[in-house]
């Protein structure tokens, strides 16, 4: 099949988050932490793979009769879904500033940020990783050939749980068939159980005062989740009288989400029961400043080490976070804003 040439570069995180952090003619500053250089870069040239989210039509007809076949599918309703976010995370960063203590996030908007955080997690090269495990079961129920190579049948599985996903936040019936589910059901409700969590999760809401600025990086929803040994075991059964797939282990759960929107603000969510202390801040906002910058600097850091592929700036001065890095320093998050003072349950980088 002959590659179209047009929508080649499909970004992985979007250009509308990326242009939160740039400087003042649009660029943007990226540390490369496995090649250790840094360099210069337009939002619609970082965050991408040629074709990514592309899955091959002759794949889709085994998923639904009814489905209109093109590669653009997923990224096209990906667009969709980073039309509605991108409008609350710009009224989100206007509204915020004229904010000193609380800030209200309606009932709306906090489902389409839920809605960003849930994709925006599962849409990165790191989650496509992380499902190498399933790629023989997938050839064994489907009949798609290995010699596709591990690769390409990695990206069919990620982009096709992608498609799953977007139905279910956009409330949109893709007429995928029992095959279909009997594949990737099991792991949609996963991660849908990841949003029923953000639902009932505490919030945070941090406004950087200080000469730094926060880092976004390749891998933007920093989660620190709960030690779990189950949830990590990823072995994949079929029940006897049963034709489905399902994992041995538990959903993952998370202790605490950041998620910076730009260079100046972002949100800490958190897991009521295991952050008790950070209750009473729930809903409030906590002003950074010169005095308790450690905190920016520790949530970078943070960012950085469950990354370890790309960071960026506006203004690139990585220079205290990569020393905190190569010393092995792990991040200790102390939020202290006026006289209160409480450490969040999380302990990153070991």
């Amino acid at each position: 099949m002959k590659k179209r040439t047009s929508n080649i570069k499909q970004h992985y995180v979007p250009q509308f988050y990326l242009r939160n952090f740039t400087d003042s003619n649009g660029k943007i500053k990226v540390f490369d932490l496995i090649r250790e250089n840094s360099y210069l870069v337009s939002p619609s040239k970082a965050c991408y793979g040629k074709y990514f989210h592309d899955i091959d039509t002759d794949v889709i007809k085994l998923f639904s009769s009814s489905l209109v076949e093109y590669e653009e599918l997923v990224d096209d309703n990906i667009r969709k879904l980073n039309e509605k976010i991108s409008a609350v995370l710009l009224n989100f960063l206007n509204e915020i500033k004229d904010c000193k203590t609380t800030f209200y996030f309606s009932k709306e908007n906090r489902d389409k940020l839920y809605n960003f955080i849930v994709l925006q997690t599962i849409r990165s090269p790191f989650y496509r990783n992380r499902l190498r495990y399933f790629n023989l079961p997938f050839c064994l129920k489907t009949g798609v050939s290995g010699e596709l190579g591990d690769e390409k049948i990695q990206d069919t599985i990620h982009n096709l749980l992608i498609l799953g996903v977007l139905g279910k936040l956009h409330k949109v019936d893709f007429q995928l068939n029992e095959l279909y589910y009997s594949i990737f059901e099991h792991l949609i409700d996963e991660i849908l159980d990841l949003k029923r969590q953000l639902g009932n999760s505490g919030k945070l809401f941090l406004v950087n005062k200080t000469k730094g600025e926060f880092i976004c990086s390749t891998t933007p929803v920093n989660t620190l989740w709960k030690p779990n040994l189950l949830a990590s075991s990823k072995a994949l059964i079929t029940p006897l009288g049963d034709d489905k797939l399902f994992d041995i282990g538990e959903y993952m759960e998370f202790q605490t989400i950041f998620l910076p929107i730009s260079s100046d603000v972002g949100i800490f969510l958190f897991d009521k029961e295991c952050n008790a202390g950070l209750n009473q801040m729930n809903q409030g906002i906590g002003i950074i400043e010169d005095w308790n910058s450690d905190l920016l600097v520790n949530l970078n850091l943070s960012s950085m080490l469950k990354n370890r592929d790309k960071i960026f700036s506006a203004s690139g001065d990585f220079s205290e976070i990569l020393e905190l890095m190569n010393n092995k320093i792990n991040p200790r998050m102390e939020f202290r804003f006026g006289k209160t003072i409480t450490t969040a349950n999380r302990v990153d980088g070991q």
